[in-house]
């Protein structure tokens, strides 16, 4: 089987945007992630500064954002990403919902 150039250029691009995809909505699921999971842990009624309410409301966002599958959640983080991107198209508004989805669990796995 034979490729030409234009199939080569297409499969190289394809690459890059899933490697820009990924290691850009990783690195920023941690930047959220980590001080949330923080937040949980010091905040825990047998945590360093103890604030229950907070905890509570917290933990209950994450379990939720956690709880709703990827594509429904794409669908709802459409306008963020048409306010912070411009667009709901291409690879990095993409990137919004990527980190929407990933930080709740970052935030659990640091807890």
């Amino acid at each position: 089987m034979q490729f030409d150039s234009t199939t080569i250029n297409m499969l190289v691009k394809g690459i890059w945007e899933t490697i820009y995809m990924v290691f850009l909505s990783s690195a920023l699921s941690y930047v959220i992630g980590i001080p949330l999971g923080i937040a949980l842990v010091v905040t825990d009624k047998e945590g360093i500064s103890p604030v229950p309410l907070f905890n509570k409301v917290l933990g209950l966002i994450i379990n939720l954002l956690r709880s709703i599958p990827f594509l429904i959640l794409m669908i709802m983080v459409f306008p963020l990403s048409r306010l912070i991107i411009g667009t709901t198209v291409g690879t990095t508004a993409t990137i919004v919902p990527l980190v929407v989805a990933a930080f709740p669990f970052v935030a659990r796995l640091v807890e």
